[in-house]
């Protein structure tokens, strides 16, 4: 579930709490220390920092699944090509790389329904 706090705002919000608390020393804030407090604005830009570390991977990892992805459908096109160029248009060999036989495809129509003349 996302937060509905930005976290950017807490942690800046949390380093004005912790220079103030800082200052004052006699400052309490119920169970909350300022040690305490000092360690969870630690924890969490570490987990922000973990957090940006591992969206820096997924992007560089879905770019080269990407690159991958458009090789092999460029290696694909060729072969079909490649195959229909030997085999011919009609042919079994071109209907099981994923082609569509010449004699299998609609014939088109006019968009309007009538023939022309």
């Amino acid at each position: 579930m996302p937060s509905k706090y930005p976290v950017e705002t807490v942690l800046a919000d949390s380093e004005r709490v912790v220079r103030v608390w800082t200052d004052n020393p006699t400052f309490t804030l119920g169970e909350i220390t300022l040690q305490s407090l000092q360690a969870k604005v630690a924890a969490l830009r570490q987990k922000r920092d973990q957090l940006e570390a591992l969206r820096m991977q997924v992007t560089a990892l879905t770019n080269e699944l990407n690159e991958g992805t458009n090789d092999l459908a460029s290696i694909n096109t060729r072969a079909k090509s490649g195959v229909r160029a030997v085999y011919g248009p009609n042919s079994t060999q071109y209907e099981q790389v994923g082609g569509v036989r010449q004699s299998e495809r609609k014939r088109p129509t006019r968009k309007n329904g009538k023939k022309s003349s």
